[in-house]
């Protein structure tokens, strides 16, 4: 039976979403493959998990007799410690989110050591949770992006003003430019909501993107495969926000809290078909493959504009991907399985 390596926690914000993400990608593969479960924890050590561990479960943190492990250039996956041995895995499912996971670190590492993987690559992950080069790839695809301006921590006082009147002026949105999601993520209408807005953003990544704010509706495109071989497209969806005027991410205990999410979106088929190509043109453009999901807006004229791409999307089983995959008639574990196989299909 092939045997997948699992990784899910990661030291980013997001390590309590990755094993909600890992709980339910456990359920939904089943019996289908030898799953090999490797946890890195909050501090970044990697630990080998005993079967049937719980990722939701925080004891495989601190086990009474931890198994450490490591990608080894040249060796694999290995668990070291006294009795050093490979874990000899076929391939790697690292279902983690944000900084330290997402961002190409952990799939350089992978490739280091000669683990095939599944997913974006190091390139696609490390532009992709950069906003600042997202957008620029994006609308030299011909995808229209918002007009943005990065803030360093290093930058001279005044710096955050100027950006905002590069980008037009308020309201602006204000995000770590290397975020994984809407952590951190909020919306400045005059100079003290900015000067907020950027210290907080500050403490979180020492880039900080600054946007235009567009006016319109949310929306979200599930892809799947690649540039070479094809890609698959889920259904499209589309969030309602509430009175807040903000999409808060990860409601585990409401996910319908502040927003609606529709899938399939609302919208009229000509909108929907620009949706669906920008999305492609965006997966595309910025190299991703295996899956992602590209966030857009619709403005009110209807026009398409980029937001962000989410190279391991949440995976949860209130998460936005797998239900557009699920509407579109994929359900989740046939979609894993798909990409597993595809990807061991390539070596």
């Amino acid at each position: 039976m092939t045997r997948v390596a699992l990784l899910f926690g990661g030291t980013s914000t997001e390590h309590d979403i990755s094993c909600r993400s890992a709980q339910n990608v456990i359920a939904a593969l089943g019996d289908r493959f030898e799953l090999v479960l490797v946890g890195i924890t909050r501090e970044g050590r990697w630990l080998v998990c005993p079967p049937g561990t719980d990722p939701c479960d925080p004891v495989w943190e601190a086990p009474a007799d931890p198994v450490p492990a490591a990608p080894v250039p040249g060796s694999g996956l290995v668990a070291l410690g006294g009795d050093a041995r490979p874990l000899a895995v076929d391939v790697a499912l690292p279902v983690l989110h944000g900084q330290g996971g997402e961002d190409g670190t952990v799939q350089g590492a992978l490739e280091l050591a000669g683990v095939p993987y599944v997913g974006c690559g190091v390139m696609a992950s490390a532009v992709c949770m950069d906003k600042d080069a997202a957008h620029r790839l994006a609308a030299a695809s011909g995808v229209r992006s918002p007009r943005c301006a990065v803030v360093r921590r290093s930058a001279p006082a005044g710096a955050g003003r100027a950006a905002v009147d590069e980008v037009g002026g308020y309201p602006v949105f204000v995000k770590p430019a290397r975020g994984g999601s809407s952590i951190g993520v909020a919306r400045a209408t005059d100079d003290a909501s900015f000067d907020a807005a950027l210290e907080a953003a500050l403490a979180l990544d020492e880039k900080v993107a600054v946007e235009e704010a567009i006016t319109g509706v949310e929306v979200g495109c599930a892809v799947t495969g690649d540039a070479v071989r094809g890609t698959r497209m889920g259904a499209v969806d589309e969030i309602v926000v509430g009175a807040s005027g903000m999409f808060a991410i990860h409601l585990e205990k409401d996910p319908t809290a502040n927003t609606q999410l529709r899938c399939p979106a609302e919208l009229p088929d000509d909108v929907l078909a620009r949706v669906r190509a920008a999305g492609t043109a965006v997966y595309e453009a910025l190299g991703c493959e295996g899956l992602a999901r590209v966030d857009l807006f619709v403005t009110p004229e209807g026009e398409v504009v980029f937001n962000e791409v989410n190279t391991m999307p949440g995976l949860t089983v209130y998460s936005r991907f797998p239900q557009m995959m699920r509407v579109a008639g994929h359900d989740l574990g046939d979609v894993l399985a798909g990409l597993i196989k595809d990807r061991l299909a390539r070596d």
